[in-house]
């Protein structure tokens, strides 16, 4: 499918992570080195903490003037209904090819590709510039590939790092990549406020009263000026999921007024993906989210009434 089509459009979800931009960029890049001409278009402004993706100056985002006229759209990391803006664009007849590391992808557009046994998209745009086209790598691509990789696995510590991941990982590092750069600027590189918001954030913690389940929460009042600061705190989550006795983390983020998102971070046989599919949402086993139209409060009300039955279920089930 993507052999057939000559400009194409790269986009990937709202409140874009790692995994999304890196494997965009890199893409992009091998697109490129091909013959095609690619734009990379974010449905959400990026925070400049992506700064130091190689390519990322070129990325554009999404506005409602902005002019798209493309043969074909590539959707990653994700399915087309959560690009945003763009996707009145994507279902206008516009050929869309996705791909995607999400078992919660029914999968859709032209040509689609879902692999739930890749620990992060990039993966799979891995084997697709290496193995099929034959792309050389460059220190460009490599770099935004193992951002890719550690954004999703988690610096390499969470379940779905496998061999394989490792293995690739090595590769793009003999390209280039350098570990200890990605990780200084996807973790320790944070401003002020990012920090300032963590503390915020962390007041905010609470456990039920089992112990198995712990949730923290960040509101637009926390998020001060700059919105998009929000991108930062999804790495907020792993503190809840610390704690010894917690089955189930969640972070609830308020977004608008009248819109909340709800990340998942589970252990143990937890299905975080089935919770967030309750609420339209999905993800990984361990690893999921949502998006509610609805206010915060209402959102965690619901969210933690609906977690405590699956937990209680689970527990009745042993």
């Amino acid at each position: 499918a993507i052999n057939s089509y000559k400009r194409f459009l790269i986009t990937w979800h709202v409140d874009p992570d790692p995994d999304s931009v890196g494997s965009g960029l890199a893409l992009q890049m091998a697109l490129e080195e091909i013959g095609k001409h690619v734009v990379s278009i974010s449905p959400d402004p990026l925070a400049d903490w992506y700064n130091f993706l190689p390519g990322v100056e070129r990325c554009q985002t999404y506005h409602a003037d902005l002019s798209l006229d493309f043969d074909a759209a590539i959707v990653l990391d994700c399915e087309p209904e959560r690009c945003g803006g763009l996707f009145e664009y994507l279902k206008s007849g516009l050929p869309v090819i996705n791909i995607d590391h999400h078992g919660t992808n029914s999968g859709v557009g032209e040509a689609f590709y879902v692999n739930p046994e890749a620990a992060a998209t990039g993966e799979i745009i891995f084997e697709l510039i290496t193995t099929y086209w034959k792309v050389q790598l460059t220190e460009a691509i490599s770099t935004n590939l193992f951002a890719s990789l550690s954004g999703d696995t988690g610096t390499f510590r969470y379940s779905n790092t496998t061999g394989k991941t490792l293995q690739i990982a090595g590769e793009l590092v003999e390209h280039g990549a350098d570990p200890a750069n990605i990780a200084t600027h996807l973790y320790e590189n944070r401003s002020f406020e990012a920090v300032s918001l963590m503390r915020l954030a962390l007041d905010t913690l609470e456990i039920s009263p089992d112990g198995e389940m712990s949730w923290i929460t960040v509101t637009r009042e926390m998020l001060g000026d700059d919105p998009w600061i929000g991108q930062h705190s999804e790495d907020i989550i792993r503190f809840p999921r610390m704690i010894e006795s917690v089955k189930l983390a969640i972070l609830f983020r308020e977004i608008e007024p009248e819109k909340t998102k709800a990340s998942f971070r589970s252990r143990d046989d937890i299905d975080a993906s089935y919770i967030a599919s309750l609420f339209g949402g999905g993800g990984h086993a361990r690893a999921a989210g949502c998006t509610m139209d609805c206010p915060l409060e209402i959102a965690k009300t619901e969210v933690l009434s609906t977690a405590t039955e699956v937990l209680n279920a689970q527990r009745r089930s042993k």
